[in-house]
């Protein structure tokens, strides 16, 4: 594991709901914008606590791969929709959607907390630092909102996100940015007028299908789908049965050096080109039209591939590993009765796969494939992304990489098996409820998350935890659309306890 103090893309569609999050967190922060020389004066400091690891073959040297990471950090595209600080003086959110810093950014939205960064409270954020001279401080959102988590109070960089709740973000704001709070910015101020703008976008984007039915879940694609759709509609939105609904976990950054070579992208490979474009829809959100796409966000998406997230590998696991067990655990990974290494590739221990870029059906849920309708193929081939790739519904679900498996839980695509010991069992043994904020936690002895924040949530049994948290977006619940932890089903090879304890052993090592 490295402690860098120096320093697919698959940027979920967050919802322009999270444009934001300046809120009141920074009351230390100057109300003026923050200017890219005093960032990057303290970058290296910041970065001290945050786990990420490099390709040690990158030739570039470290001066220039800091620049690069701090770009990539910082990134706003360009921004057209902004919150300003001003909005989140005075106690407004405290007011407007209650609950205090803590409450509001580390449980009800979820951000992973930037501890060590005295200007920028939490991961994701990003200040107007490109404003002209006495501009004031206003926000907007980037990557790593959705690629950063939280695991044992470590910050891991490039992590898919474990708890960040898109959907409380966004409902949030626009109580915020409405005409009872929004009055209380001065009237015919540039803030006032950015505010204003921030809550005519917030709503005149927002579609039932792209709310998440799961905190910490992501509707990228539903939400590519009715983007594309809006700019050659004149801003309509597509009708809502034809668009589709499957929530997935948001995959780490670290995948895409492994991705790279096959040339297919998301759970689904349904994108085909060198670069994964289509998370170029998350500025769509922001209002933007298709020209701002081309111009600003297309060029920067693919220079950040370049210089950040095609370098970027798993970080390792930062407990003791048995190196025997491991060792069993690797013969059987790679045994033809096993078979795992043909779908999910040769590893060589070092953060590197030969991945082959299996797309196969599995059994698990087919909701999130059924989202590549022929609705959205139309909308996407008149889009600026057809010159960029192609869009080909798939007929199954990537093998996904293993590298750095042990920190990309909860598994399967839509994130409905909390550990790699209970994927790998019985299908029917398999959790059906537990606890979202709960991720926050390893779960060390079968390498995932934990079920439950509090212990003696075990003892109410399963029919209970569905009475009380059923229909609770914090919990995770696989009768909800979409959600089905079925398929995967590999116990009939694995078929012995010790067999599965070895290859959870093993997969630590990738």
């Amino acid at each position: 594991m490295l402690r860098i103090s120096t320093p697919r893309l698959v940027i979920p569609v967050i919802g322009v709901a999270a444009v934001a999050l300046g809120l009141m967190l920074t009351p230390h922060a100057a109300r003026r914008a923050l200017d890219r020389d005093t960032l990057r004066s303290t970058f290296a400091s910041d970065m001290r606590h945050v786990v990420y690891a490099w390709d040690p073959g990158d030739p570039r040297p470290e001066a220039v791969r800091r620049d690069a990471l701090f770009d990539f950090v910082y990134e706003t595209y360009d921004a057209s929709a902004w919150i300003p600080q001003s909005l989140f003086d005075a106690n407004l959110v405290a007011q407007a959607v209650a609950g205090d810093v803590e409450t509001i950014v580390g449980e009800k939205v979820g951000l992973v907390r930037w501890r060590d960064n005295a200007l920028v409270p939490a991961f994701g954020m990003a200040p107007n630092a490109a404003a002209p001279p006495g501009a004031t401080l206003q926000w907007t959102v980037n990557c790593l909102v959705c690629h950063t988590a939280e695991i044992d109070g470590v910050a891991y960089f490039g992590a898919g996100t474990k708890t960040f709740d898109d959907l409380w973000l966004g409902e949030a704001l626009k109580r915020l940015t409405s005409d009872r709070w929004r009055a209380l910015v001065s009237r015919g101020s540039e803030d006032a007028a950015v505010t204003a703008d921030a809550n005519r976008i917030l709503n005149a984007h927002h579609h039932d299908k792209i709310d998440s039915l799961t905190r910490a879940r992501s509707t990228a694609f539903a939400a590519s789908h009715v983007e594309l759709y809006m700019r050659p509609h004149r801003g309509e939105l597509p009708p809502a049965p034809d668009v589709g609904r499957g929530d997935v976990k948001t995959p780490p950054l670290w995948h895409t050096a492994a991705k790279a070579p096959i040339g297919r992208w998301y759970v689904d490979g349904s994108f085909h080109g060198p670069y994964p474009l289509m998370a170029s829809s998350m500025e769509l959100e922001k209002d933007r039209p298709f020209d701002a796409l081309v111009r600003i966000v297309l060029p920067r998406i693919k220079n950040e591939f370049e210089s950040v997230v095609r370098h970027l590998r798993p970080p390792r696991y930062p407990h003791a590993v048995d190196a025997a067990l491991a060792a069993r655990g690797r013969e059987l990974f790679y045994s033809k009765e096993m078979g795992c290494s043909r779908c999910h590739g040769d590893y060589d221990g070092r953060g590197n796969v030969r991945w082959p870029g299996v797309f196969a059906d599995v059994g698990t849920d087919r909701s999130r494939l059924d989202i590549v309708s022929d609705g959205f193929t139309a909308a996407f081939n008149e889009s600026p992304l057809a010159a960029e790739g192609a869009l080909v519904k798939s007929r199954g679900y990537a093998a996904t990489p293993l590298t750095g498996v042990w920190a990309n839980f909860p598994y399967l695509h839509n994130g409905s098996v909390p550990t790699l010991y209970d994927l790998l069992g019985p299908v029917s043994a398999r959790p059906n409820v537990f606890e979202v904020m709960a991720a926050k936690r390893l779960d060390q002895e079968r390498v995932g998350q934990r079920l439950y924040r509090d212990p003696d949530m075990a003892q109410l049994g399963e029919r209970e935890l569905l009475r009380r948290f059923g229909r609770d977006r914090n919990w995770f619940n696989t009768a909800r659309p979409g959600c089905s932890n079925a398929g995967h089903d590999v116990w009939p090879r694995i078929r012995t306890d010790a067999n599965r304890r070895a290859l959870i052993e093993y997969l630590k090592t990738l």
